[in-house]
């Protein structure tokens, strides 16, 4: 099946612009109707064909309706909104499902378990060089609370890591 023409996606949009499409909507809009005119395309119509049949069936009545619906059931409802967090309003006419809004919900769990990896990670160094350097080990010395406190720190964010990552996989089979 062959792709319309970025001038043919145009005359299209632009159809959609002049029987009231809003911004929020449009690029799901021409999306649709897009695929609609290369089936009827990959079927033999011409394109000029195929388009005029599309937009007969995508006037003005049917466009508003189908902004009027979608927005009502996209729109955050006013009690929604005062609750709602700033991924939610970001993501408000967007779709949640392929994956960077769960990723923005989840950034600051992992930026703090980035921080505590790395921190971690740069004691267990520190006290490691520190002992070879100084051919001296004990656990009470500086350098061994260094390497204890570096060695929790790994652990505890190795640890959450785990859990989040089973509790996801156990979202997602649900």
């Amino acid at each position: 099946m062959t792709k319309l023409t970025p001038q043919q996606l145009a005359k299209v949009q632009g159809h959609l612009l002049r029987n009231g499409s809003g911004d929020a909507l449009l690029s799901e809009l021409v999306d649709h109707l897009a695929c609609e005119i290369e089936h009827y395309v990959w079927i033999g119509l011409p394109f000029e064909s195929a388009l005029d049949k599309v937009l007969m069936d995508a006037n003005a009545i049917a466009v508003r309706h189908l902004s009027e619906t979608y927005r009502c059931e996209l729109t955050l409802s006013d009690e929604q909104l005062q609750q709602a967090s700033l991924d939610d309003i970001v993501f408000e006419f967007r779709n949640k499902a392929y994956g960077a809004y769960d990723l923005r919900q989840a950034y600051r769990r992992n930026l703090g378990n980035a921080l505590m990896m790395g921190l971690g990670m740069v004691l267990l160094l520190m006290s490691l060089m520190n002992g070879i350097g100084t051919k001296n080990w004990s656990y009470l010395s500086t350098t061994g609370l260094m390497w204890i406190t570096g060695l929790l720190g790994v652990t505890l964010a190795l640890g959450r890591w785990f859990h989040q990552h089973v509790q996801d996989k156990y979202r997602t089979a649900e």
